[in-house]
């Protein structure tokens, strides 16, 4: 199918088109054949239009981001910073977020469609085929065209900055930026029984709105003072509500929009604009600050846009696909008039033209279409990239299931320099990811179809590094297949998956390995040669992490599992590794419930007992000083004791010897997928306990569980005594 994206490598306003697989519809998806997609001059122009370092800047400016790519860089080896800023730069990245089509297939769960609807979806690029959330699908009425519904998710955002604004019947309203939003925006609220006055600095867009609304009040700001000219035009007291459309990175436009409104009036932040505010505007009126995200509840939530989670409509009344829906039924009724904004519709392959004479103004308009006429027959859900090529007996084909960051950084580039693998396929998702990374590392074919590679006879083993939730569903799956599996971690989710894989297990004779890597480190390696089997030891592993946002997929019980069963693995394999032999005793608090789902907890021990072979306790936490080492193993034995510092120094202190030992950043990955091979050749034995560590990450986390509820109820009891 044709998709259009674009690169960081690639020039200003530069996009391209290509052949992509086409993307799987899951039990919660909707399969689309796209008729037409929308181009906004303002949300893709902000981004085409800026360099390579302007994104830097942009990345950087956001305090999290920061953090987090200063630690993703500072704590890798050279090898994988240069492969992290590789793959950035020339990554496809799709564009586009709103168009309409044709259902020709819906997944297990969706009841609301059927195949040969017309709908209109959010969310998803400028494709052939497309397979959005059924939470961003909404069905096209009889008398609205494909061309005008393919802006849905544009509409989308102008109705909830106008549902955020609260309008009143006969409130003036001050719109500030009358482009694609403000344009919209400014229609809904004449419908709504505001009456509008539009400020901006273009004519051709002050008169576009005066064509659709003829009782607009419109002023250039180019020409007025516009504080005082929107006071004057609101009888002196200020609008009632100032909504902003615009993007800017002054502070001049929030500050005058305070100035506009009238004492304890609203000020709607819908455009992107800085927020250096004057306090004494703020304050003198008394006003209240409302700020619109996107096309309304249920955006950014991830098991509401998966559409595992409905909101009940007595509490949530208008949820994104509420105001996706409710946008086209106004069209049909006349009250919104979105012809005007067209410009024209482009085919697919000349996407860069429809771009340029957008961005260029040539155009004429703020919207062009692209158009998608061979779509119903783009259903391939694989691209072969180069003709298979005979491979001698020392190679082990693989298939790599899943490519983010980590698979593209990591594990790909290590793939590509061992003699004994060779990269055979590339699953993923998206097409533009499975693609782009196919190409990049040379593999025979890109597919979204997962089980092609997986019935692939060409193909000996699989990499799963897909989100965390279809690890074990994968796994059994190409075990049962005959195929080898190197899986990421966490290798389950629950004690059910557990016993899937371990049935899974039993009835094959394939190699099955997880990604606990840290014990294949050099330091590790080192540490466990010095250790005595034969004596008890103390072990402590120390995890300091930042604070992450609360909607990250990892913290989502369903996708991620959360951080102790996410991540904590790790640790619990290598004390595992350290040990000799897996705990018989486990238990995990926290301080406190954080969160009521404690899928979210990221402060928490856990203590486990390995008879009297040893004590070892992990103490994961985001309290430390920003400072702290990420990881710190500290272990003590007979008299001596080592620390082990970010896989980067080992310190020993005692009568086996004084010293530290350094080296770059060494996690080892890549031995890690050499053992893989050698298991799959039989020159290792894999005598380790892969799945032992699966079963303490459950157990510390059915242990944390019983706790907390423990701790709840013991305060509960409190307070009413």
């Amino acid at each position: 199918m044709k998709q259009v994206f674009r690169r960081v490598q690639d020039g200003k306003g530069i996009v391209q088109v290509k052949d992509l697989p086409a993307p799987k519809c899951s039990d919660n998806r909707v399969l689309v054949a796209t008729e037409y997609t929308a181009i906004s001059a303002g949300t893709e122009g902000a981004t085409l239009g800026k360099t390579f370092p302007e994104l830097v800047k942009q990345t950087l400016s956001d305090p999290w981001m920061r953090n987090a790519v200063k630690n993703l860089i500072f704590g890798a080896s050279p090898e994988v910073t240069k492969n992290i800023v590789w793959d950035e730069t020339t990554l496809m990245r799709a564009i586009g977020y709103s168009g309409a089509g044709t259902v020709i297939g819906i997944g297990n769960s969706v009841k609301d469609f059927k195949v040969g609807d017309r709908v209109a979806f959010a969310a998803e690029g400028h494709a052939e085929i497309v397979a959005p959330g059924k939470n961003h699908v909404v069905p096209i009425p009889d008398d609205v065209t494909s061309q005008q519904a393919s802006i849905v998710t544009i509409g989308g955002i102008a109705m909830q900055g106008v549902r955020r604004a609260d309008i009143q019947l006969g409130e003036r309203v001050a719109i500030i930026g009358l482009g694609l939003v403000g344009n919209l925006v400014s229609q809904l609220v004449h419908a709504a029984g505001g009456h509008v006055i539009g400020v901006d600095v273009d004519d051709r867009r002050l008169e576009e709105v005066k064509n659709l609304i003829p009782s607009a009040e419109l002023l250039n700001s180019s020409n007025y003072e516009p504080v005082n000219a929107v006071r004057t035009l609101s009888g002196g007291y200020g609008a009632d509500c100032v909504i902003i459309c615009t993007a800017s990175s002054k502070p001049d436009i929030a500050n005058q929009a305070m100035k506009m409104a009238r004492k304890q009036g609203k000020v709607v932040f819908v455009g992107l604009v800085k927020m250096d505010l004057e306090r004494m505007p703020f304050f003198q009126g008394e006003l209240d600050l409302r700020f619109s995200r996107a096309y309304g509840p249920g955006v950014m939530d991830p098991d509401y846009e998966a559409g595992r989670l409905e909101y009940p409509r007595q509490f949530v009344r208008w949820t994104q696909r509420d105001n996706l829906a409710e946008f086209l039924r106004l069209i049909e009724q006349k009250r919104i008039d979105v012809d005007p904004l067209i410009g024209g519709a482009f085919d697919v392959n000349d996407a860069q033209q429809a771009y340029d004479q957008l961005y260029s103004g040539e155009l004429g308009r703020p919207v062009a279409l692209l158009h998608y006429p061979n779509s119903q027959a783009a259903t391939a859900h694989s691209v072969a990239l180069k003709p298979r090529k005979k491979l001698g007996a020392d190679k082990i084909r693989l298939g790599v299931i899943g490519v983010g960051n980590f698979s593209r950084t990591t594990h790909l580039p290590n793939i590509d320099s061992l003699a004994g693998l060779e990269l055979a396929a590339i699953a993923s998702a998206t097409g533009t990811s499975a693609v782009s990374v196919a190409e990049r590392f040379a593999a025979s074919y890109s597919t979204t179809d997962v089980g092609e590679i997986l019935d692939d006879e060409a193909i000996d083993a699989v990499l799963i590094a897909t989100r965390h939730d279809l690890h074990a569903e994968y796994a059994c799956r190409a075990l049962e297949r005959g195929k080898h599996v190197f899986v990421e971690k966490p290798a389950v989710l629950s004690f059910a998956e557990l016993e899937r894989v371990q049935s899974a297990l039993s009835s094959s004779d394939c190699v099955y390995m997880i990604g606990y890597n840290r014990r294949y480190s050099a330091l590790a390696e080192a540490l466990k040669t010095q250790l005595n089997a034969g004596l008890p030891m103390m072990i402590q592993y120390q995890v300091s992490v930042p604070n992450i946002p609360e909607d990250h997929w990892t913290l989502n019980a369903t996708e991620g599992g959360g951080r102790l069963i996410g991540e904590a693995e790790h640790f619990f394999d290598f004390l595992n590794f350290l040990v000799g032999e897996p705990p018989d005793s486990v238990g995990a608090r926290c301080l406190a419930l954080e969160s009521e789902n404690l899928a979210n907890q990221y402060n928490f021990a856990v203590d486990l007992q390995f008879g009297d072979r040893a004590l070892a306790n992990v103490l994961y936490t985001s309290y430390a000083a920003a400072t702290t080492p990420r990881e710190q193993v500290t272990v003590h034995q007979g008299g001596n004791s080592w620390l082990i510092t970010d896989f980067k120094s080992l310190t020993t202190n005692g009568p086996i010897a004084k010293g530290k030992r350094k080296l770059f950043s060494d996690l080892g990955h890549k031995k890690t997928l050499e053992e893989f091979s050698a298991r799959i050749r039989g020159k290792s034995d894999g005598s380790d306990h892969d799945l032992a560590a699966a079963r303490v990450s459950l157990q510390a986390n059915a242990s944390l569980t019983t706790e907390a509820l423990k701790m709840k109820t013991i305060g509960l009891q409190t307070e009413n005594e």
